[in-house]
């Protein structure tokens, strides 16, 4: 493992955060939503990134730095080039400067360049957002507990978001590791107030439903069009489902959506600035993932008040108290429809849950949770 090193808490701290883009996507939210609440007395913070620009940066306050790996622009390739480079040499080529903590926001590329740093003083943290036996990361280095301890041995601490997430990482890569769960803190106001945007669905009958991430295969959106599908086919039709996202399966799901003649049924919105009006108005908030880590969008849905239905996956039993604060299903295409059919037969099941909501609100604390996450900094 890393050697830890004792410091001057008084001393302000040099933190990096390294990761792969700082544009859309929830590690990129959190980490935002970090480096922008971290005390500017306390902490000289910089962000840098394999992908220059994005929404995220956009939103960054200026005391914190954003740098690009080397270029201002994607350069094709640059995954290639980590997966492929030793770790001492990523490092040298693409850290300029020296920090404090070294934070690797991701088990992939990011991981394998600060296990490569030649810098014995910092403090060096991965910050793993992934299920990773389910998961794991593109780069060959961690597809296998051999090629991944070598680079896991260089960090003083291992950081999962979710004990389930934790779990995972033990199972695939054994004990031998310092840990620390730290949950993703919730901007709990700004969620509030944005929630609060004057918004409503089209009239329709039924249920409105919204759904919230990336168009890919781990989100799970294809089972649900099947699992709609079946539904409608039995005589089932008092629901809207809003898709918020954009990802590479786009195409395919709205190819689907018109072959099967659902457009009236399930609607692809697109990227939305502000989900969380969304939410709000929503009768219920679906989740249909393969697997996560600690989704944040579960927390969300609680903060606005609407009731949650989702797949077994890690982290949705901590967000969910193991069924109390909302419905979870088994992760599969099967229990999607079952789940969502029980759900359309029986609306006021949502009722039940809606009541106990405020249980679950009164858990999730952003100061609490940044607090924690800046524990892991000294």
């Amino acid at each position: 493992m890393g050697t830890v090193v004792k410091r001057d808490i008084n001393i302000k701290r040099k933190v990096l955060f390294l990761l792969e883009a700082f544009d859309k996507g929830g590690i990129e939210k959190v980490t935002l939503d970090i480096v922008n609440n971290l005390d500017p007395d306390k902490y000289d913070v910089t962000v840098q990134t394999f992908m220059y620009g994005g929404d995220c940066q956009s939103l960054v306050n200026p005391n914190v730095k954003v740098i690009p790996f080397f270029f201002k622009r994607y350069v094709r390739g640059i995954i290639r080039l980590i997966a492929y480079l030793p770790p001492k040499l990523l490092y040298r080529l693409f850290v300029r400067g020296r920090y404090d903590v070294e934070i690797a926001a991701s088990d992939g590329g990011a991981a394998k360049v600060i296990s490569g740093s030649t810098n014995k003083k910092s403090r060096k943290i991965c910050w793993v957002h992934m299920d990773v036996v389910e998961r794991g990361s593109m780069l060959k280095e961690f597809k296998s507990a051999e090629t991944a301890k070598p680079i896991y041995d260089k960090f003083d601490l291992i950081v999962p978001v979710s004990n389930a997430c934790a779990e995972k990482f033990k199972q695939k890569f054994g004990n031998d590791y310092p840990f620390v769960v730290v949950h993703n803190p919730l901007p709990v106001s700004e969620i509030i107030h944005k929630s609060n945007e004057a918004f409503k669905f089209s009239k329709a009958e039924g249920l409105n439903i919204v759904c919230i991430g990336r168009l890919v295969e781990q989100k799970g959106f294809d089972r649900l069009l099947k699992a709609s599908e079946r539904i409608i086919d039995d005589g089932i039709k008092n629901f809207r489902i809003y898709i918020i996202g954009e990802g590479i399966e786009k195409n395919t799901l709205e190819s689907f959506i018109d072959h099967k003649k659902l457009s009236s049924y399930i609607k692809l919105v697109g990227y939305q600035s502000n989900p969380y009006k969304y939410l709000k108005q929503a009768d219920m908030f679906l989740l249909t993932s393969r697997d996560e880590a600690f989704p944040l969008v579960i927390g969300e849905s609680l903060v606005v008040g609407t009731p949650v239905i989702a797949t077994n996956c890690s982290g949705v039993a901590e967000w969910l108290g193991d069924g109390k604060y909302g419905i979870i299903i088994e992760n599969s295409t099967e229990a999607i429809y079952q789940g969502l059919s029980s759900v359309l037969k029986n609306p006021e099941i949502l009722e039940s849950y809606r009541k106990v909501i405020p249980e679950a609100q009164a858990k999730i604390s952003f100061e609490n949770a940044l607090a924690d996450f800046e524990s892991i900094l000294v």
